[in-house]
């Protein structure tokens, strides 16, 4: 398993959040154990875990930025792959040290394979405006 593939992972835990409208926190260890098969290793759980309780501990802030820079739109009216995609890299922008290029892709990658068409272009102008 590869870090996109510990990104995906962590999107679907934020994105079962969204939908169970649950902490991540609560949803990421039945996750991990329901996905055992996948042979997560132990430094893409902490990395999956350590990003998990980022977006929950930050998830004000995050919420306010994005909220911030969506015009003629709001977070209630978005789909749940993108509220979950914009959690997860609003959080990594933020807090992380992971290189800007690389969360972009890796998020516009993760909404051409799980949004609508124009998922990608929207987060990618979102993100954009982040920056």
């Amino acid at each position: 398993m590869s870090r996109r593939a510990a990104r995906e992972d962590l999107f679907k835990i934020i994105f079962e959040a969204e939908m169970k409208e649950e902490p991540a926190t609560k949803i990421c260890p039945d996750y991990l154990t329901r996905e055992e098969d996948k042979k997560i290793n132990q430094n893409e759980k902490e990395f999956i875990e350590q990003y998990v309780k980022g977006i929950e501990e930050h998830k004000d802030e995050i919420l306010n930025l994005i909220n911030s820079k969506m015009e003629g739109w709001s977070y209630d009216r978005i789909g749940i792959v993108e509220k979950a995609l914009l959690k997860t890299a609003v959080y990594e922008l933020m807090f992380e040290k992971t290189p800007k290029e690389v969360v972009i892709n890796e998020v516009v990658e993760l909404a051409k394979k799980y949004g609508d068409t124009k998922s990608y272009e929207f987060l990618n102008g979102v993100l954009a405006k982040v920056l």
